[in-house]
């Protein structure tokens, strides 16, 4: 008597691979719906993720950073004060870790979402500030960037390309 192999794994929802950390004093998010918590793929590895949709997302004082090679990181930064937009259409966030502000009203209230620590609220727009997220992938809109400047930062030296 010979048992049936297991069905296979299912894909990660998410291809992603690398993550990437975006820093803002604020951002914005409209249209809000987070989907819960999918796998992605992160180096090889799959892990747990939240994934959010949205609208829209507008992002003050953007700076993106990545590592682009071992030793070798990719930094995209805004011009300060700019307001830089992910529009139009729908927007596939995928998040290891949202950390920052929660701003109601005026109130700023601490939050450290993760797979482990969801968001507890299903809202249809929020602000945060002073925030940090690692991401795995961003998927529709366009991204737009005022002023951006693109740096290979090395164990060395920046390099900085307008």
């Amino acid at each position: 008597m010979t048992s049936a192999p297991p069905p296979p794994a299912p894909a990660p929802v998410a291809g992603g691979g690398r993550e990437w950390t975006l820093t803002a004093s604020r951002l914005d998010l409209g249209g809000l719906n987070f989907v819960g918590v999918v796998d992605a793929l992160l180096g090889g590895q799959v892990v747990k993720v939240l994934k959010f949709t949205a609208n829209e997302m507008k992002i003050k004082d953007l700076v993106q950073s990545a590592e682009a090679a071992p030793g070798v990181r990719l930094v995209t930064a805004a011009r300060p004060g700019s307001t830089s937009t992910v529009s139009p259409g729908r927007i596939e966030l995928y998040t290891v870790q949202l950390k920052g502000n929660l701003d109601i009203l005026g109130i700023k209230i601490p939050v450290d979402y993760t797979a482990a620590h969801p968001p507890p609220l299903n809202v249809p727009f929020v602000t945060f500030t002073e925030v940090t997220v690692r991401n795995t992938d961003l998927i529709g809109g366009t991204l737009k960037i005022p002023g951006a400047r693109i740096s290979v930062v090395t164990d060395q030296a920046p390099v900085e390309r307008r």
